[in-house]
């Protein structure tokens, strides 16, 4: 893989981990069903702006064929929001945050059954290796490690996650009627947010949103997010398109990593010995996986599609 090939799975971990840090602060002035809402506005604002921009406007209604998959993936993307909220309800964000993570184990056994993807056994050490990183980065104790009705919720909502990967992917590389990404990430987008709006009117939280006329604050982190979101949109599905989703998946473990680094010159956090320690492994597990990658592309048995 070229220097220039990385650049956008690098972007990625960046992005996401600057939404992350953005909307984390918006759900503590506001709760999770109008942050939903909020973000997604704006996001749709702008994804509408790019695609008048591109031209590409009437493209939404070219869909026939796809819309039943364009429609599963806003539904997922709601679902796998919702489950990881539950979650946090009533359990730990610790082990909430290394639970989410796990999709990149679902999208590998998700590839080995369905693509008939080979992973060496030092992917798959690779993969592990990274993933005990990121368990170090969020503070979780292994030898305390319990499986509780939180934990089904995080693990239900990274299975989400993977499976819309590639539901998108599939929207993405259609045989008869392929999707732009513009196309695809502005009906998840939509979906989403009426899916939020619903859910806000039913659990009587809607009225929140009247904050953000008055807190400054709420306003500027809404904002943050909702950019954020969009460049996960444009980034996140330029990635899927040109990568294998198990590659995506594998760099996103970096994520949680930038997003602590982020926490710390933002708000003054400092990271244990623990969390450092976390962090040197997901990047020597990650440096591994592109050494990994670089010898299966040198041996022909990288996975097409890529």
């Amino acid at each position: 893989m070229k220097p220039k090939q990385v650049i956008p799975l690098i972007a990625i971990c960046f992005i996401w981990g600057g939404y992350y840090v953005a909307s984390q602060q918006t759900v503590k002035h506001m709760s999770v069903f109008d942050t939903g809402i909020v973000i997604r506005f704006l996001t749709m604002c702008l994804l509408f702006v790019i695609m008048g921009i591109r031209g590409e406007l009437k493209e939404l209604v070219q869909v026939k064929g796809v819309l039943g998959r364009l429609l599963l993936i806003g539904v997922l993307g709601f679902s796998l929001d919702l489950t990881a909220f539950i979650g946090l309800t009533i359990s730990s964000a610790g082990t909430g945050t290394a639970l989410l993570k796990c999709d990149i184990l679902f999208v590998n056994l998700i590839s080995c059954l369905i693509y008939k993807k080979r992973f060496s056994k030092r992917e798959w050490l690779f993969t592990l290796v990274m993933l005990f990183g990121v368990f170090m980065v969020v503070g979780v104790d292994l030898l305390h490690f319990k499986v509780d009705a939180g934990s089904i919720f995080f693990i239900l909502s990274a299975l989400f996650v993977s499976i819309n990967a590639f539901v998108i992917k599939s929207a993405q590389l259609d045989k008869v009627n392929p999707q732009s990404d513009d196309v695809v990430a502005f009906y998840n987008n939509f979906v989403t947010m009426i899916l939020f709006a619903v859910t806000s009117l039913c659990m009587g939280t809607i009225g929140e949103l009247s904050r953000l006329g008055s807190d400054r604050e709420l306003l500027l982190w809404s904002i943050l997010a909702g950019l954020g979101q969009t460049g996960i949109y444009l980034v996140y599905y330029y990635d899927l398109r040109h990568f294998p989703v198990w590659m995506v998946k594998t760099f996103l473990l970096m994520m949680p990593v930038i997003a602590a680094i982020l926490v710390f010159f933002l708000f003054g956090q400092r990271m244990s010995v623990s969390e450092i320690l976390g962090v040197a492994i997901v990047l020597l597990g990650g440096l591994g996986m592109l050494l990994s990658e670089r010898d299966s592309i040198k041996k022909g048995t990288i996975l097409e599609g890529r």
